[in-house]
C-alpha cells in the first residue's frame, strides 16, 4: 500500500474552538517511496501550540562495481519531533516542551582484513537515540530571556559475523575463516543547557547574547573473536581482542554581539564568539591468539596488552567587527574585519603492558599548536531608481579550514546581483565568483611547490512575467564553471615525483515553470528542468601519472499538475513527473548508466 500527498484542514469558524482552533495533518510517501512523513500542527491560541513530525527514510546501496560489490546496505532511518509550547503568545512567560528520537537499523555487507586477505562479512546496523528537552523563555528587567535544558541518551548494538568456511577474496592462499564475530556496544548519555538574552537600550544599542553548557559521556567496548587458519596454514582456534573505552566532552560556546546606531546613517556592530572543548578518554586493548601448527601440534600462546589515554584541549575565538553608512537612499556601503584564533593542546600517554619498558614505553603526547587568521569584508547597496537595485560583496582572507593540508586556506569571495522590475516583468542576474587555494610546499629536500588552487564560478539569470493574475511564467538559466588543480606526490622508481589531479565542472541548467487558473475551480502547473554537466570534456592525462576526472552527466524532469476543486471541502490533484538521468565518463567515452523514474499521482485533499 502506498500513501501519496494527503492533507486534511480543520479549523474553527470563530477562531475559537473547544479544545482547538485549528488542525493540520500533512502526509506524504508512505508504503512503497523510499521516503516518507507525517506532520501534525495543533494550536489553541494563547494556550498552546503543538508541533509533530515523524520521518523515515529508507536507503538501498548494492553497488557490484565497488570493492567487488561487498559494501553494500539495506537500511531504514526513522526519526521524529514533538514540540508543545504552553501560553506561546505570552510576551511575559513561556513554556516549551519537546522530544526526538532517532532509530537506524538495517542489513548490510562489510569487508575485514586478516591474516593478508580479505572477507566479506554479514552485518547489521543499530543505532538509537532519544532527546528530552524543556525551556522557558520571557521577559525580565527589560531583557527578553530564554533558558533551555535538554538530554540524549544514545546506544549503538551493530554486529558483524561470519557463520560458515569464508575462503576471503583470495581463495587460493591458506588464510581462511570458519568463524567471526564483531560487537561493539555503545552507550552514551548527553546534555545541554542554553541561555539567550536580548536588549535595546534608549534605541540606540542592541545587545544580543547566548551562552551554551554541554557536556557528553560514553562508554564503548568491543569484542572480535576468530577462529580459522592464517596464511602460514596454522590453525587458528581463537584469535580475542576485547578493547574497553571510556570518554567525556565538555564544551562551552558564546556568542555575543552589540550593535551601535551612531547617528540615522551610521551603524557599528561587533561580534565574538567563543568556543572551548576538552576530550579526555582512555582506552585498554587485550588479545589472546591460541593456535596449533597445520598437524595440530600446540604453538605458544601470544597475549598483548596496551593502555592509553589522552587529553585535548580546544579554545577558538572569533571577532567579527563591521560598519554601515547610508549616504543616501541610492547607496549604502559596509566595510569589516574578522580574526579568528585557534589553539589545541594535547597529552597523554601510551603503554604496552606486556613489553618492557624503554625510552618509549611509555610514549608520553605533549603537543599544542596555535593558528590565527583574518579576512576583510565590504559590500554595498545601489538603487539607481526605483525598480533597480544592485548589490556587491566581497570578503578576502584566510581560513582556519578542517580540510587545510599544511596551511591556512587562502580565498577570495565576490558577488553581485540585480533586479529589476518593468511593469509585469522581474529580471534577476547574478555572479558569484570564489577562488580557493591553499599555498605550501611538501617536507621533501629540496620541498616542492604544494599547494591547491580551485575556481568556481556561478551565472545565473531568471525572468519572471505575471501578465494577469491567472498566470505566472517564470524561466532561468544557471552556468556553473569549477576547475579544481592539485598536486600529487607519485611514488616511482628513484623517489617522489610531483604530479596533478585536475577536477572539472561545466554545469548548464534550465527551468521552465507555468501556473494557472484557466477556471475558478481548477489549476495547473507545468515544469521542465534540464541539467548538463559536461565535466573534463575531450580533457585527458597527458601522462599515467596524472589525473584528470569528473562526473558529467545529464538530467531532465518535465511535470504537470492538475487541481480540481471538487466543493469546498475537497479538492482532487492529479500529476505526473518524468525524471531521466544520464551519467557517463566523458566526451571521450560512451554513456554508462541511466536512471528513468515517472511518477503518476492521483491525491485527494479534504478541508473541513
Amino acid at each position: 500500500m502506498r500513501s501519496f500527498d494527503t492533507n486534511i484542514v480543520l479549523e474553527s469558524e470563530s477562531g475559537k474552538g473547544k479544545y482547538f482552533d485549528s488542525l493540520l495533518i500533512s502526509n506524504s510517501g508512505w508504503g512503497a517511496d523510499p521516503q516518507g512523513f507525517t506532520r501534525v500542527n495543533l494550536d489553541k491560541i494563547g494556550i498552546y501550540k503543538f508541533n509533530a513530525n515523524v520521518r523515515r527514510v529508507s536507503y538501498f546501496n548494492n553497488l557490484s562495481n565497488h570493492v567487488l560489490g561487498q559494501h553494500t546496505s539495506n537500511t531504514t532511518n526513522t526519526s521524529g519531533d514533538f514540540d508543545l509550547s504552553v501560553l506561546p503568545q505570552n510576551e511575559k512567560i513561556r513554556f516549551n516542551f519537546g522530544m526526538s528520537f532517532n532509530d537506524y537499523r538495517g542489513p548490510g555487507v562489510y569487508t575485514i582484513r586478516a591474516f593478508s586477505d580479505e572477507f566479506p562479512v554479514d552485518s547489521f546496523t543499530r543505532n538509537k537515540s532519544t532527546d528530552f528537552r524543556g525551556g522557558i523563555e520571557g521577559k525580565l528587567l527589560g531583557f527578553d530571556l530564554g533558558l533551555t535544558q535538554g538530554f540524549r541518551f544514545f546506544k549503538d548494538r551493530s554486529d558483524y559475523s561470519i557463520t560458515s568456511t569464508n575462503l576471503g577474496n583470495n581463495p587460493t592462499n591458506n588464510a581462511r575463516l570458519t568463524s567471526f564475530s564483531r560487537i561493539f556496544p555503545t552507550d552514551g548519555n548527553s546534555y545541554y543547557t542554553a541561555l539567550s538574552a536580548h536588549r535595546t537600550f534608549a534605541e540606540k544599542l542592541d545587545f544580543t547574547g547566548k551562552f551554551i553548557y554541554t557536556s557528553t559521556d560514553s562508554d564503548m567496548s568491543m569484542t572480535e573473536k576468530i577462529i580459522g587458519r592464517d596464511n602460514s596454514n596454522n590453525i587458528i582456534d581463537l584469535d580475542n581482542f576485547t578493547i574497553m573505552a571510556k570518554n567525556r566532552r565538555i564544551q562551552k560556546r558564546a556568542d555575543f554581539g552589540l550593535t551601535y546606531r551612531a547617528t540615522d546613517n551610521f551603524r557599528i556592530s561587533n561580534t565574538f564568539s567563543f568556543d572551548t572543548f576538552t576530550i579526555n578518554g582512555g582506552n585498554g586493548l587485550e588479545e589472546a591468539v591460541t593456535r596449533r601448527t597445520s598437524a595440530g601440534n600446540p604453538l605458544a600462546s601470544t597475549f598483548t596488552k596496551s593502555a592509553a589515554y589522552r587529553v585535548n584541549d580546544f579554545t577558538r575565538y572569533v571577532n567579527t567587527i563591521e560598519g554601515d553608512y547610508q549616504f543616501s537612499n541610492i547607496v549604502s556601503l559596509h566595510l569589516g574585519y574578522r580574526y579568528a584564533h585557534r589553539s589545541i593542546n594535547v597529552t597523554g600517554f601510551g603503554i604496552t603492558l606486556t613489553s618492557a619498558p624503554s625510552p618509549t614505553n611509555p610514549a608520553f603526547i605533549a603537543e599544542t599548536e596555535t593558528n590565527s587568521t583574518n579576512a576583510f569584508i565590504a559590500g554595498m547597496k545601489i538603487k539607481p531608481v526605483k525598480n533597480w537595485v544592485i548589490f556587491w560583496d566581497v570578503e578576502k582572507g584566510s581560513a582556519d579550514n578542517v580540510f587545510s593540508r599544511l596551511e591556512n586556506y587562502k580565498y577570495t569571495n565576490f558577488r553581485v546581483r540585480t533586479r529589476a522590475t518593468f511593469n509585469k516583468f522581474a529580471l534577476n542576474l547574478s555572479a558569484i565568483s570564489k577562488d580557493n587555494s591553499n599555498p605550501t610546499e611538501t617536507a621533501t629536500t629540496p620541498p616542492l611547490p604544494f599547494g591547491t588552487n580551485i575556481k568556481n564560478r556561478f551565472y545565473t539569470g531568471s525572468v519572471d512575467w505575471n501578465p494577469i493574475r491567472e498566470l505566472s511564467i517564470s524561466t532561468g538559466y544557471t552556468y556553473n564553471h569549477l576547475t579544481a588543480v592539485t598536486p600529487i606526490l607519485v611514488p616511482l622508481t628513484g623517489g617522489l615525483f610531483l604530479r596533478t589531479s585536475e577536477y572539472y565542472m561545466r554545469d548548464h541548467y534550465g527551468f521552465f515553470d507555468v501556473s494557472a487558473k484557466p477556471m475558478k475551480r481548477v489549476s495547473l502547473y507545468a515544469s521542465y528542468r534540464i541539467s548538463r554537466d559536461k565535466g573534463q570534456g575531450t580533457r585527458v592525462a597527458q601522462i599515467a601519472q596524472d589525473i584528470v576526472t569528473s562526473y558529467p552527466m545529464q538530467m531532465q524532469s518535465p511535470e504537470f499538475r492538475v487541481a480540481f476543486k471538487i466543493t469546498r471541502n475537497v479538492d482532487w490533484n492529479l500529476g505526473y513527473q518524468y525524471y531521466n538521468y544520464l551519467y557517463y565518463c566523458s566526451d571521450i567515452h560512451p554513456f554508462s548508466q541511466t536512471h528513468i523514474c515517472e511518477v503518476p499521482a492521483s491525491v485527494p485533499g479534504l478541508i473541513l
